[in-house]
């Protein structure tokens, strides 16, 4: 019988820090592309021994996993892949729009004006620039900063750090998909009505434009991993 872990790679060397999210980004790969089903063990020795790294960081990317909702720790089983399809999908980015919606109600205001208005500017920029790779890669890098000056200047910091719990998986998805100009110029206009509600300290306008805003990604998405099924 075919076990799927064989199919894992090895993991070249990472800081400390860092090995922990390449095993949650290996398997979660592994588990959009089909490739580890629902049910599959994830034994922690074993994945050890395929990536080529101590058991630590894969015992703290388990855990994480299970905190999102990924894998299940079952009594006697150890940590299994949860079941995935477009609905969890849908559900992940619905808990991200709840999670980012309310920490840009909680930033606006707090966020440095000055760093605001020089995304924006850049972003205005590329809204009317070229599209190539590397404006493509400056587009996606813009998008990051966004979400990363919304999750910094939000004063919950439990509230912070769960969003950030869910960056690993979001940019997982991100990267499996590949980016893709039409979706992110659409991307640019909906940070640049965001950065608008900030800049104007409205806070209930800020929230409202980032649900639409991953509202939206999630859509495209679902579409990307889960053509023609419905979430």
């Amino acid at each position: 019988m075919h076990d799927p872990i064989e199919g894992l790679e090895p993991i070249p060397p990472f800081a400390r820090g860092a090995l922990r999210h390449e095993v949650m980004r290996r398997l979660l790969r592994a588990i959009f592309a089909g490739s580890l089903p629902a049910g599959t063990r994830l034994m922690v020795l074993k994945l050890a021994a395929r990536f080529g790294i101590s058991s630590t960081p894969v015992r703290e990317a388990l855990v994480e996993l299970d905190a999102i909702g990924m894998v299940e720790f079952v009594h006697n089983r150890g940590a299994v892949v949860a079941p995935f399809g477009p609905k969890e999908l849908a559900d992940i980015y619905q808990i991200r729009r709840i999670l980012e919606s309310e920490a840009a109600r909680s930033a606006t205001g707090r966020i440095p004006v000055r760093s605001l208005q020089e995304l924006r500017d850049e972003t205005s920029l590329l809204a009317s620039g070229p599209g190539n790779p590397e404006w493509l890669a400056c587009a996606v890098a813009a998008d990051r900063r966004l979400h990363e000056l919304i999750a910094s200047g939000c004063p919950n910091r439990r509230l912070s750090r769960e969003i950030h719990r869910y960056d690993v998986l979001v940019q997982t998805v991100r990267d499996l998909i590949g980016a893709n100009e039409a979706a992110q110029r659409r991307a640019i206009h909906e940070h640049l009505a965001i950065m608008d509600a900030l800049l104007a300290g409205n806070a209930d306008e800020a929230a409202a434009a980032v649900g639409r805003h991953i509202e939206s990604a999630a859509q495209a998405a679902v579409s990307a991993l889960f053509p023609g099924q419905p979430a």
